[in-house]
């Protein structure tokens, strides 16, 4: 089967994240997924970027965020990976809460965190 692969890259900062918004909403044009189902990704890769983001300006221009969105097999996947912000367990766990009711599956590992919806 045919694949469809995005890659972003941004700098750890809050501000970019309209971007990656942007190109998954691109990539979700190429599906079937309804207009609620892609707002609950917009939703859950902004919670998930928000485990690596950093409000320390001159921290986050040196730190960037990868992005992959795969499109094969039925399936799109969202990867992010860099280095994790710390952040307070409670926003985290919150936010993971969020992501596991959006998605299909989750993973999250050291500097690595997956998503997958199934189309």
């Amino acid at each position: 089967m045919e694949s469809h692969d995005v890659a972003l890259s941004i700098p750890a900062s809050p501000g970019y994240l309209v971007l990656v918004r942007l190109a998954l909403s691109a990539v979700c044009r190429l599906t079937a997924l309804e207009a609620v189902e892609v707002a609950d990704l917009k939703l859950a890769i902004t919670e998930a970027a928000n485990e690596f983001v950093e409000d320390d300006g001159a921290r986050a221009a040196e730190r960037t965020i990868d992005f992959t969105f795969g499109l094969a097999d039925g399936r799109l996947v969202l990867t992010l990976a860099g280095e994790r912000a710390s952040a307070a367990a409670t926003d985290q766990e919150l936010s993971r809460a969020i992501i596991e009711a959006t998605v299909d599956e989750s993973r999250f590992g050291a500097g690595e965190t997956v998503l997958v919806k199934r189309l």
